[in-house]
Protein backbone atom coordinates (compact mmCIF):
# COMPACT_ATOMS: atom_id res chain seq x y z
CA UNK A 1 0.00 0.00 0.00
CA UNK A 2 1.90 3.40 -0.93
CA UNK A 3 2.05 6.27 1.52
CA UNK A 4 -1.37 7.67 -0.65
CA UNK A 5 -3.60 5.23 -0.27
CA UNK A 6 -2.65 5.03 3.66
CA UNK A 7 -3.24 8.65 3.81
CA UNK A 8 -6.33 8.34 2.03
CA UNK A 9 -8.23 6.07 4.34
CA UNK A 10 -10.77 7.43 6.42
CA UNK A 11 -9.54 8.40 10.10
CA UNK A 12 -12.23 6.75 13.01
CA UNK A 13 -13.38 9.86 15.02
CA UNK A 14 -15.78 8.56 18.02
CA UNK A 15 -17.29 12.41 18.44
CA UNK A 16 -16.73 12.24 22.15
CA UNK A 17 -18.12 9.12 22.70
CA UNK A 18 -16.95 6.56 26.05
CA UNK A 19 -17.54 2.85 24.85
CA UNK A 20 -17.05 -0.41 26.60
CA UNK A 21 -15.48 -3.53 25.02
CA UNK A 22 -16.43 -6.58 26.46
CA UNK A 23 -13.85 -9.14 25.48
CA UNK A 24 -12.98 -11.79 26.78
CA UNK A 25 -9.90 -12.65 25.27
CA UNK A 26 -7.39 -10.03 25.62
CA UNK A 27 -3.54 -9.76 26.10
CA UNK A 28 -1.82 -11.33 27.50
CA UNK A 29 -3.04 -14.46 25.95
CA UNK A 30 -1.97 -17.95 24.24
CA UNK A 31 -2.13 -18.83 20.58
CA UNK A 32 -5.74 -19.51 20.64
CA UNK A 33 -7.05 -16.17 21.67
CA UNK A 34 -5.07 -14.33 19.12
CA UNK A 35 -7.81 -13.55 16.88
CA UNK A 36 -10.37 -12.78 19.77
CA UNK A 37 -7.56 -10.31 20.87
CA UNK A 38 -6.73 -8.44 17.75
CA UNK A 39 -10.26 -7.89 16.87
CA UNK A 40 -10.44 -5.64 19.82
CA UNK A 41 -6.83 -4.44 19.58
CA UNK A 42 -7.59 -3.36 15.80
CA UNK A 43 -10.32 -1.43 17.10
CA UNK A 44 -8.64 0.46 20.08
CA UNK A 45 -5.81 1.52 17.83
CA UNK A 46 -7.24 2.82 15.50
CA UNK A 47 -9.91 5.16 17.51
CA UNK A 48 -9.92 8.88 18.28
CA UNK A 49 -11.79 11.30 19.96
CA UNK A 50 -13.29 9.53 22.92
CA UNK A 51 -12.17 7.19 25.69
CA UNK A 52 -12.47 3.49 25.68
CA UNK A 53 -12.63 0.99 28.62
CA UNK A 54 -12.22 -2.51 28.09
CA UNK A 55 -13.60 -5.51 30.28
CA UNK A 56 -11.45 -8.65 30.25
CA UNK A 57 -10.32 -11.23 32.38
CA UNK A 58 -7.62 -11.29 34.99
CA UNK A 59 -4.08 -11.10 33.90
CA UNK A 60 -2.55 -14.39 32.46
CA UNK A 61 0.63 -15.32 34.26
CA UNK A 62 2.21 -16.25 31.17
CA UNK A 63 6.08 -17.25 30.32
CA UNK A 64 7.61 -15.05 26.77
CA UNK A 65 7.39 -18.20 24.81
CA UNK A 66 3.91 -19.01 25.79
CA UNK A 67 2.49 -15.48 25.08
CA UNK A 68 1.80 -15.52 21.50
CA UNK A 69 1.34 -11.27 22.23
CA UNK A 70 3.95 -10.66 24.13
CA UNK A 71 4.94 -8.09 21.08
CA UNK A 72 1.77 -6.13 22.69
CA UNK A 73 2.13 -3.77 25.30
CA UNK A 74 -0.72 -2.41 27.48
CA UNK A 75 -2.66 -0.21 26.99
CA UNK A 76 -2.56 -0.38 23.41
CA UNK A 77 -4.13 3.22 22.85
CA UNK A 78 -4.55 4.96 25.80
CA UNK A 79 -7.90 2.67 27.04
CA UNK A 80 -8.73 1.95 30.18
CA UNK A 81 -8.51 -1.89 31.26
CA UNK A 82 -10.83 -3.46 33.66
CA UNK A 83 -10.47 -7.14 34.58
CA UNK A 84 -12.74 -9.73 36.09
CA UNK A 85 -12.09 -13.06 37.55
CA UNK A 86 -14.82 -15.62 36.63
CA UNK A 87 -16.52 -18.06 39.62
CA UNK A 88 -16.36 -22.03 38.04
CA UNK A 89 -20.00 -23.27 39.65
CA UNK A 90 -18.02 -26.66 38.27
CA UNK A 91 -15.16 -26.67 40.20
CA UNK A 92 -16.81 -25.95 43.32
CA UNK A 93 -18.88 -28.92 42.89
CA UNK A 94 -16.17 -30.79 42.36
CA UNK A 95 -14.47 -29.64 45.49
CA UNK A 96 -17.88 -30.32 47.45
CA UNK A 97 -18.06 -33.86 45.52
CA UNK A 98 -14.44 -34.50 46.95
CA UNK A 99 -15.22 -32.73 50.31
CA UNK A 100 -18.23 -35.60 50.81
CA UNK A 101 -15.99 -38.52 49.84
CA UNK A 102 -13.67 -37.64 52.29
CA UNK A 103 -15.88 -37.68 55.18
CA UNK A 104 -17.75 -40.16 54.15
CA UNK A 105 -14.17 -42.30 54.04
CA UNK A 106 -13.47 -41.14 57.34
CA UNK A 107 -16.48 -41.53 58.77
CA UNK A 108 -16.44 -45.30 57.51
CA UNK A 109 -15.48 -48.45 59.03
CA UNK A 110 -11.59 -48.91 58.07
CA UNK A 111 -12.36 -53.11 58.69
CA UNK A 112 -14.49 -53.56 56.22
CA UNK A 113 -14.56 -52.61 52.22
CA UNK A 114 -16.34 -49.78 51.09
CA UNK A 115 -19.23 -50.58 48.72
CA UNK A 116 -18.77 -48.91 45.07
CA UNK A 117 -19.23 -44.96 45.02
CA UNK A 118 -21.86 -43.96 43.29
CA UNK A 119 -20.08 -41.39 41.42
CA UNK A 120 -18.48 -44.12 39.01
CA UNK A 121 -16.09 -42.59 36.15
CA UNK A 122 -16.91 -43.28 32.27
CA UNK A 123 -13.84 -45.35 32.43
CA UNK A 124 -14.44 -47.19 35.81
CA UNK A 125 -17.64 -48.17 34.30
CA UNK A 126 -16.09 -50.63 31.86
CA UNK A 127 -15.30 -52.78 34.90
CA UNK A 128 -19.13 -53.30 35.85
CA UNK A 129 -21.34 -56.18 35.01
CA UNK A 130 -23.27 -55.02 31.94
CA UNK A 131 -26.55 -54.58 33.91
CA UNK A 132 -25.07 -52.04 35.24
CA UNK A 133 -24.09 -50.32 31.57
CA UNK A 134 -27.51 -48.25 31.14
CA UNK A 135 -27.25 -46.77 35.01
CA UNK A 136 -23.82 -45.46 34.14
CA UNK A 137 -24.82 -44.38 30.73
CA UNK A 138 -27.87 -42.14 32.28
CA UNK A 139 -25.36 -40.83 34.96
CA UNK A 140 -22.65 -40.02 32.74
CA UNK A 141 -25.19 -38.29 30.28
CA UNK A 142 -26.29 -36.16 33.77
CA UNK A 143 -22.35 -35.36 34.50
CA UNK A 144 -22.30 -34.21 30.73
CA UNK A 145 -25.28 -32.14 30.93
CA UNK A 146 -24.35 -30.86 34.42
CA UNK A 147 -21.02 -30.09 32.63
CA UNK A 148 -22.29 -28.19 29.78
CA UNK A 149 -25.11 -26.53 31.96
CA UNK A 150 -21.83 -24.50 34.25
CA UNK A 151 -20.24 -23.70 31.17
CA UNK A 152 -23.10 -22.42 28.79
CA UNK A 153 -23.08 -21.00 26.37
CA UNK A 154 -19.48 -21.66 26.32
CA UNK A 155 -15.90 -21.84 28.46
CA UNK A 156 -16.17 -18.42 29.63
CA UNK A 157 -19.94 -18.76 31.18
CA UNK A 158 -18.71 -18.70 34.46
CA UNK A 159 -17.28 -15.34 33.39
CA UNK A 160 -20.54 -13.56 32.64
CA UNK A 161 -22.36 -13.02 36.11
CA UNK A 162 -18.94 -11.56 37.55
CA UNK A 163 -18.69 -9.68 34.36
CA UNK A 164 -21.71 -8.11 34.21
CA UNK A 165 -21.52 -7.18 37.89
CA UNK A 166 -18.38 -5.32 36.91
CA UNK A 167 -19.63 -4.09 33.61
CA UNK A 168 -22.94 -2.55 35.37
CA UNK A 169 -20.65 -0.50 37.71
CA UNK A 170 -18.36 0.91 34.80
CA UNK A 171 -21.27 1.71 32.96
CA UNK A 172 -22.00 4.07 35.40
CA UNK A 173 -19.26 5.06 37.06
CA UNK A 174 -17.74 5.96 33.49
CA UNK A 175 -21.10 7.02 31.63
CA UNK A 176 -20.81 4.67 28.97
CA UNK A 177 -22.42 5.78 25.93
CA UNK A 178 -22.29 2.44 24.00
CA UNK A 179 -21.84 -1.25 24.50
CA UNK A 180 -19.92 -3.24 22.18
CA UNK A 181 -19.62 -6.72 22.88
CA UNK A 182 -17.53 -9.07 20.56
CA UNK A 183 -17.94 -13.31 20.40
CA UNK A 184 -16.96 -15.50 20.67
CA UNK A 185 -16.60 -16.61 23.12
CA UNK A 186 -20.59 -15.96 23.14
CA UNK A 187 -20.47 -15.50 27.15
CA UNK A 188 -19.81 -11.47 25.85
CA UNK A 189 -22.85 -11.20 24.13
CA UNK A 190 -24.63 -12.42 27.36
CA UNK A 191 -22.80 -9.74 29.16
CA UNK A 192 -23.28 -6.92 26.15
CA UNK A 193 -27.02 -8.04 26.38
CA UNK A 194 -27.91 -8.27 30.29
CA UNK A 195 -25.94 -4.81 31.13
CA UNK A 196 -27.46 -3.28 28.11
CA UNK A 197 -30.90 -4.13 29.73
CA UNK A 198 -29.97 -3.34 33.11
CA UNK A 199 -28.20 0.06 32.55
CA UNK A 200 -30.41 1.10 29.14
CA UNK A 201 -27.55 1.45 27.56
CA UNK A 202 -27.25 1.04 23.50
CA UNK A 203 -25.37 -2.13 22.62
CA UNK A 204 -23.59 -3.34 19.62
CA UNK A 205 -23.32 -6.82 19.12
CA UNK A 206 -20.13 -8.04 17.10
CA UNK A 207 -20.02 -11.58 15.76
CA UNK A 208 -16.43 -12.57 14.51
CA UNK A 209 -18.15 -16.32 13.66
CA UNK A 210 -21.70 -17.76 13.40
CA UNK A 211 -23.43 -19.08 16.85
CA UNK A 212 -25.38 -20.97 15.00
CA UNK A 213 -25.02 -23.38 12.49
CA UNK A 214 -21.04 -23.77 13.13
CA UNK A 215 -19.38 -27.14 11.97
CA UNK A 216 -16.67 -25.96 14.82
CA UNK A 217 -18.79 -26.08 17.97
CA UNK A 218 -19.86 -29.37 19.12
CA UNK A 219 -23.77 -30.11 20.27
CA UNK A 220 -24.42 -29.36 23.95
CA UNK A 221 -27.51 -31.33 23.92
CA UNK A 222 -31.20 -30.76 22.09
CA UNK A 223 -32.22 -28.70 25.43
CA UNK A 224 -29.00 -26.45 25.38
CA UNK A 225 -28.84 -26.29 21.61
CA UNK A 226 -32.01 -25.08 21.76
CA UNK A 227 -31.45 -23.01 24.57
CA UNK A 228 -28.84 -20.83 22.97
CA UNK A 229 -30.51 -20.40 19.68
CA UNK A 230 -33.07 -18.56 22.26
CA UNK A 231 -30.40 -16.42 23.10
CA UNK A 232 -29.07 -15.22 20.20
CA UNK A 233 -32.52 -14.62 19.60
CA UNK A 234 -32.93 -12.16 22.29
CA UNK A 235 -29.68 -10.25 22.27
CA UNK A 236 -30.19 -9.80 18.29
CA UNK A 237 -33.66 -8.22 19.07
CA UNK A 238 -32.15 -6.70 21.56
CA UNK A 239 -29.19 -4.87 19.69
CA UNK A 240 -29.24 -1.53 18.42
CA UNK A 241 -26.46 -2.47 15.83
CA UNK A 242 -25.08 -6.53 14.41
CA UNK A 243 -22.26 -6.54 13.04
CA UNK A 244 -21.01 -9.38 11.18
CA UNK A 245 -17.94 -10.43 10.03
CA UNK A 246 -18.57 -11.52 6.11
CA UNK A 247 -21.60 -10.38 4.08
CA UNK A 248 -22.42 -14.04 3.83
CA UNK A 249 -23.09 -14.44 7.20
CA UNK A 250 -24.99 -11.07 6.93
CA UNK A 251 -27.23 -12.54 4.42
CA UNK A 252 -28.08 -15.51 6.92
CA UNK A 253 -28.99 -12.80 9.59
CA UNK A 254 -31.45 -11.11 7.37
CA UNK A 255 -32.91 -14.49 6.82
CA UNK A 256 -32.90 -15.88 10.12
CA UNK A 257 -34.60 -12.41 11.38
CA UNK A 258 -36.71 -11.02 8.95
CA UNK A 259 -38.61 -8.80 11.65
CA UNK A 260 -35.79 -6.89 12.10
CA UNK A 261 -34.70 -3.92 10.46
CA UNK A 262 -31.95 -4.85 7.51
CA UNK A 263 -30.10 -1.35 8.44
CA UNK A 264 -29.34 -2.83 11.85
CA UNK A 265 -26.86 -5.85 10.21
CA UNK A 266 -23.82 -4.33 9.00
CA UNK A 267 -20.42 -6.31 7.95
CA UNK A 268 -17.12 -5.64 9.44
CA UNK A 269 -14.08 -7.77 8.06
CA UNK A 270 -11.49 -8.42 10.33
CA UNK A 271 -9.36 -6.91 8.56
CA UNK A 272 -5.71 -6.61 9.04
CA UNK A 273 -3.74 -3.56 10.69
CA UNK A 274 0.03 -2.70 9.45
CA UNK A 275 1.45 -1.72 13.37
CA UNK A 276 1.30 -5.29 13.70
CA UNK A 277 3.75 -5.99 11.26
CA UNK A 278 6.32 -3.67 10.84
CA UNK A 279 8.98 -5.51 13.27
CA UNK A 280 8.45 -8.80 11.21
CA UNK A 281 11.46 -9.51 8.97
CA UNK A 282 11.74 -12.19 6.45
CA UNK A 283 14.15 -14.90 7.03
CA UNK A 284 16.54 -15.58 4.82
CA UNK A 285 14.88 -18.34 1.99
CA UNK A 286 16.79 -21.30 0.42
CA UNK A 287 16.68 -21.87 -2.88
CA UNK A 288 16.87 -25.25 -2.74
CA UNK A 289 13.07 -25.42 -1.96
CA UNK A 290 9.95 -23.25 -2.67
CA UNK A 291 8.17 -23.05 0.76
CA UNK A 292 4.40 -23.17 1.94
CA UNK A 293 3.69 -22.31 5.16
CA UNK A 294 0.31 -22.20 7.71
CA UNK A 295 0.86 -21.36 10.80
CA UNK A 296 -2.29 -22.20 13.44
CA UNK A 297 -4.04 -25.10 14.76
CA UNK A 298 -5.00 -27.99 12.34
CA UNK A 299 -8.00 -29.77 13.59
CA UNK A 300 -11.36 -32.04 12.32
CA UNK A 301 -12.21 -30.76 9.01
CA UNK A 302 -9.23 -28.32 8.60
CA UNK A 303 -7.67 -31.39 7.17
CA UNK A 304 -4.39 -30.57 5.38
CA UNK A 305 -4.01 -34.38 3.28
CA UNK A 306 -5.13 -32.71 0.40
CA UNK A 307 -2.23 -30.23 0.14
CA UNK A 308 -0.28 -32.96 1.76
CA UNK A 309 -0.51 -35.24 -1.39
CA UNK A 310 -0.32 -32.86 -3.85
CA UNK A 311 2.99 -32.14 -2.44
CA UNK A 312 3.90 -35.55 -2.47
CA UNK A 313 2.83 -35.62 -6.28
CA UNK A 314 4.43 -32.36 -7.49
CA UNK A 315 7.94 -33.74 -6.29
CA UNK A 316 7.71 -36.63 -8.02
CA UNK A 317 7.61 -34.53 -10.98
CA UNK A 318 10.34 -32.32 -9.73
CA UNK A 319 12.62 -35.02 -8.52
CA UNK A 320 15.73 -34.17 -11.43
CA UNK A 321 14.70 -30.08 -10.88
CA UNK A 322 17.09 -29.36 -8.12
CA UNK A 323 14.09 -27.95 -6.48
CA UNK A 324 11.89 -29.48 -4.02
CA UNK A 325 8.24 -27.90 -2.59
CA UNK A 326 8.10 -28.51 1.41
CA UNK A 327 5.20 -27.57 3.30
CA UNK A 328 5.75 -25.70 7.14
CA UNK A 329 3.01 -26.37 9.55
CA UNK A 330 3.56 -24.44 13.05
CA UNK A 331 0.77 -25.04 15.67
CA UNK A 332 -0.53 -28.01 17.11
CA UNK A 333 -2.29 -30.65 14.47
CA UNK A 334 -5.77 -32.67 16.35
CA UNK A 335 -6.97 -34.52 13.48
CA UNK A 336 -8.84 -38.43 13.69
CA UNK A 337 -5.28 -39.62 12.18
CA UNK A 338 -2.07 -39.86 12.87
CA UNK A 339 -0.38 -37.10 10.37
CA UNK A 340 3.39 -38.26 11.30
CA UNK A 341 2.56 -42.03 10.34
CA UNK A 342 0.32 -41.40 7.02
CA UNK A 343 2.56 -38.77 5.89
CA UNK A 344 6.25 -39.74 7.52
CA UNK A 345 7.71 -40.44 4.29
CA UNK A 346 7.08 -36.30 3.72
CA UNK A 347 8.70 -35.54 6.61
CA UNK A 348 11.92 -37.87 6.70
CA UNK A 349 12.59 -36.31 3.14
CA UNK A 350 11.88 -32.76 4.33
CA UNK A 351 8.65 -32.20 2.32
CA UNK A 352 6.96 -31.78 5.31
CA UNK A 353 8.03 -29.57 8.80
CA UNK A 354 6.28 -29.88 11.93
CA UNK A 355 7.37 -26.91 14.15
CA UNK A 356 5.14 -26.32 17.86
CA UNK A 357 2.82 -23.20 18.45
CA UNK A 358 5.07 -20.43 18.39
CA UNK A 359 4.39 -16.28 19.32
CA UNK A 360 3.01 -14.38 16.88
CA UNK A 361 5.23 -12.72 15.81
CA UNK A 362 7.60 -15.53 14.97
CA UNK A 363 4.69 -16.76 13.10
CA UNK A 364 4.33 -13.62 10.77
CA UNK A 365 8.32 -13.57 10.08
CA UNK A 366 8.17 -17.28 9.46
CA UNK A 367 5.04 -16.43 6.99
CA UNK A 368 6.61 -13.64 5.44
CA UNK A 369 9.90 -15.56 4.47
CA UNK A 370 7.73 -18.28 2.88
CA UNK A 371 7.50 -18.27 -0.91
CA UNK A 372 3.14 -18.65 -0.70
CA UNK A 373 1.54 -19.08 2.60
CA UNK A 374 -1.62 -21.66 2.99
CA UNK A 375 -5.47 -21.02 4.18
CA UNK A 376 -7.19 -24.54 4.83
CA UNK A 377 -11.25 -23.82 5.22
CA UNK A 378 -13.53 -26.50 5.11
CA UNK A 379 -17.09 -26.01 3.81
CA UNK A 380 -17.83 -23.07 5.09
CA UNK A 381 -20.75 -20.84 4.14
CA UNK A 382 -20.50 -17.86 6.55
CA UNK A 383 -16.39 -18.37 7.88
CA UNK A 384 -13.84 -16.96 6.40
CA UNK A 385 -10.40 -17.76 8.66
CA UNK A 386 -8.94 -14.43 9.99
CA UNK A 387 -5.50 -15.50 8.78
CA UNK A 388 -6.28 -14.24 5.28
CA UNK A 389 -6.16 -10.63 6.47
CA UNK A 390 -2.54 -11.47 8.09
CA UNK A 391 -1.58 -12.92 4.46
CA UNK A 392 -3.38 -9.40 2.82
CA UNK A 393 -0.56 -7.44 5.62
CA UNK A 394 2.26 -8.88 4.69
CA UNK A 395 1.68 -9.10 0.72
CA UNK A 396 2.85 -12.93 0.18
CA UNK A 397 1.37 -15.00 -2.60
CA UNK A 398 -1.57 -17.28 -0.78
CA UNK A 399 -2.70 -20.56 -1.51
CA UNK A 400 -6.54 -21.46 -0.65
CA UNK A 401 -7.64 -24.95 -0.07
CA UNK A 402 -11.30 -24.66 0.55
CA UNK A 403 -14.73 -25.16 -1.72
CA UNK A 404 -15.51 -22.37 -4.47
CA UNK A 405 -19.35 -21.80 -3.16
CA UNK A 406 -17.91 -20.79 0.45
CA UNK A 407 -17.75 -17.94 1.91
CA UNK A 408 -13.80 -17.78 1.42
CA UNK A 409 -13.92 -18.79 -2.07
CA UNK A 410 -16.60 -16.77 -3.03
CA UNK A 411 -14.14 -13.71 -1.49
CA UNK A 412 -11.16 -15.24 -3.25
CA UNK A 413 -12.76 -15.03 -6.25
CA UNK A 414 -14.73 -11.85 -6.06
CA UNK A 415 -11.80 -9.98 -4.78
CA UNK A 416 -8.54 -12.16 -6.76
CA UNK A 417 -7.13 -12.76 -3.24
CA UNK A 418 -4.66 -15.74 -4.41
CA UNK A 419 -4.38 -19.55 -6.11
CA UNK A 420 -8.27 -21.59 -5.57
CA UNK A 421 -8.26 -25.21 -5.23
CA UNK A 422 -10.94 -27.60 -3.50
CA UNK A 423 -10.05 -30.14 -1.42
CA UNK A 424 -10.98 -32.81 -3.82
CA UNK A 425 -8.76 -30.97 -6.67
CA UNK A 426 -5.58 -32.04 -5.02
CA UNK A 427 -3.90 -33.22 -8.54
CA UNK A 428 -5.04 -30.16 -10.17
CA UNK A 429 -3.08 -28.28 -7.26
CA UNK A 430 -0.07 -30.42 -7.78
CA UNK A 431 -0.20 -29.38 -11.41
CA UNK A 432 -0.03 -26.04 -10.69
CA UNK A 433 2.74 -26.22 -7.98
CA UNK A 434 4.77 -27.89 -10.78
CA UNK A 435 3.83 -25.21 -12.90
CA UNK A 436 4.42 -22.30 -10.16
CA UNK A 437 8.35 -23.65 -9.50
CA UNK A 438 9.28 -24.69 -12.99
CA UNK A 439 8.58 -20.83 -14.15
CA UNK A 440 9.41 -19.39 -11.21
CA UNK A 441 5.97 -17.27 -11.36
CA UNK A 442 6.09 -15.74 -8.10
CA UNK A 443 10.03 -15.55 -7.36
CA UNK A 444 10.73 -11.68 -6.70
CA UNK A 445 8.42 -10.73 -8.47
CA UNK A 446 4.88 -10.52 -6.44
CA UNK A 447 3.60 -6.76 -5.78
CA UNK A 448 0.68 -7.86 -3.67
CA UNK A 449 -2.98 -7.86 -4.46
CA UNK A 450 -5.25 -4.90 -6.11
CA UNK A 451 -7.80 -5.29 -3.83
CA UNK A 452 -5.55 -5.42 -0.54
CA UNK A 453 -6.50 -2.03 0.62
CA UNK A 454 -9.84 -2.48 1.54
CA UNK A 455 -9.37 -4.63 3.95
CA UNK A 456 -7.15 -2.16 5.88
CA UNK A 457 -8.65 -1.92 9.57
CA UNK A 458 -8.75 1.48 9.68
CA UNK A 459 -12.26 1.11 7.23
CA UNK A 460 -13.40 -1.27 9.78
CA UNK A 461 -12.54 1.12 12.81
CA UNK A 462 -14.43 3.92 10.69
CA UNK A 463 -17.86 1.72 9.95
CA UNK A 464 -17.91 1.37 13.77
CA UNK A 465 -17.25 4.66 14.71
CA UNK A 466 -20.08 5.76 11.85
CA UNK A 467 -22.59 3.38 13.77
CA UNK A 468 -21.37 4.51 17.54
CA UNK A 469 -22.46 8.19 16.77
CA UNK A 470 -25.82 7.45 15.08
CA UNK A 471 -26.67 5.71 18.28
CA UNK A 472 -25.48 8.51 19.89
CA UNK A 473 -26.95 10.65 18.42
Amino acid sequence: MTAKQQAALPEADLGGSNVLFVAYFFPPTISTGVPGCMRTIKFLRNLKGGQCHVLTTPEAQLSPEQSALSHIELPVHDETIHRVASRDVFQVLLAARRSVKGLVKRGGNSGRVEPATTFRTASSATAQPDNSLPETGRFQQMKDFIYNLCYFPDQAGPWVLPAVARARRIVREQNIDVIFATGSPWSDLIVGYLVSRLTRTPLIVDFRDPWMNNPFHPSKGALLDAWALRWEQRIVEHANAVSLNTEPLKQEFLQRYPRQPADKFFVMPNGFDLADFTASEAAVPDSRYFTLCHAGFLYGVRDPAPLLQAIEQANRQLADSGRQIRFRQIGDIQLNYDVRERFGALIDDGSLMLEPPQPYQQCLQALTGADMVVNIQPATRSQVPSKLYDYLAINRPILNITPRDGALGTMVEEYGLGELFDFEESEALAQRLVEIVQNDEYSGSFDGYNNRSRFDSRHTAWDLTEKIKALTS
